[in-house]
């Protein structure tokens, strides 16, 4: 009984510890996505979504909302969000800040990566630090926040589930096949997405799942009708559409909303409204309807 127990723990993603169900930790995969970038320039001002260059807050404003996790785009407005977490029970993921000046302002944040390091933009570019080093951060550190929470009990993971529906790839189509994927050391929902054409919501929606925590090892689902049947079928995403000029764009590497409205005469607005966008937020290899 207690073997079957701890295999339906661990084809659940979780594993118990003191009485808790505690999910495969959404901090590393928040610094192995920033560990993408080790190396990118530091340019003061950097905008939100441009992957080229960063200054320290649009560099973990972006990391952060590639797990759907939406930030201030200010060290100081970061500082202000979240819940408060003491330097003795830091966790990888948490956001530490700074006043690198002493003028009493945080104008400095970065991602906590454990032990005593973090992962920040800063003047020599993206790159791991010594968060605490007497002879620098250590004496200007202030504060750090939790904006993410990797422990969630089962009843509440089966019971905020949605209700099983038709899903559709990211190109409109219907999946008919099905085929599973086995969790690899590095890998996050959105990575696992792009190398199916599909999106994260559908992986959520075909495995049952609500957080973006998975484990390493773990089978999921990535195309194929979700477990259990219903009559509910909901239709393809649409877009709303102008007027009859509209072509598609594919984003790439190191484009924003404005860029692409800015390019093609529209507002950045009219691609929000015709691609049905909830924010801002982009990701390379997404098809955008471009109606005018």
């Amino acid at each position: 009984m207690k073997k079957k127990v701890m295999s339906l723990a661990l084809a659940a993603g979780v594993l118990f510890s003191s009485g808790e169900l505690v999910h495969a930790s959404l901090g590393d995969d928040i610094i192995n996505t920033g560990d993408n970038y080790l190396g990118t320039p530091y340019k003061y001002g950097s905008a939100f979504g441009n992957t080229r260059t960063f200054d320290c807050s649009s560099f973990t404003s972006y990391v952060f909302s590639r797990h759907g996790i939406t930030l201030p785009r200010t060290s100081s407005g970061q500082a202000s969000t979240g819940k408060y977490v003491s330097k003795a029970n830091l966790q990888k993921g948490d956001l530490v800040f700074y006043d690198t000046d002493f003028n009493g302002s945080i104008n400095h944040v970065g991602i906590y990566a454990g032990n005593g390091k973090m992962l920040n933009a800063q003047s020599k570019g993206v790159a791991f630090a010594d968060a605490f080093s007497p002879y620098y951060w250590g004496s200007r550190y202030v504060t750090a926040r939790r904006v993410i929470n990797d422990k969630v009990e089962a009843a509440k993971v089966v019971a905020a589930a949605p209700k099983p529906t038709t899903v559709y790839n990211a190109d409109g189509s219907a999946v008919t096949s099905g085929s599973v994927h086995k969790v690899q050391r590095g890998e996050t929902l959105w990575s696992i997405s792009r190398k199916y054409n599909t999106t994260v919501a559908n992986i959520q929606k075909l495995n049952l799942i609500t957080s973006t925590n998975i484990a390493i090892g773990q089978a999921l689902k990535v195309s194929g009708q979700s477990s259990v049947t219903t009559k509910t079928v909901s239709a393809p995403p649409t877009a709303k559409v102008a007027s009859s000029s509209v072509t598609t764009f594919t984003v790439q590497p190191g484009n924003t909303l404005w860029g692409i409205s800015h390019s093609h005469g529209i507002t950045v607005k009219q691609l929000i409204d015709s691609n049905n966008l909830k924010s801002n937020t982009i990701y390379p290899g997404q098809k955008l309807v471009i109606s005018k």
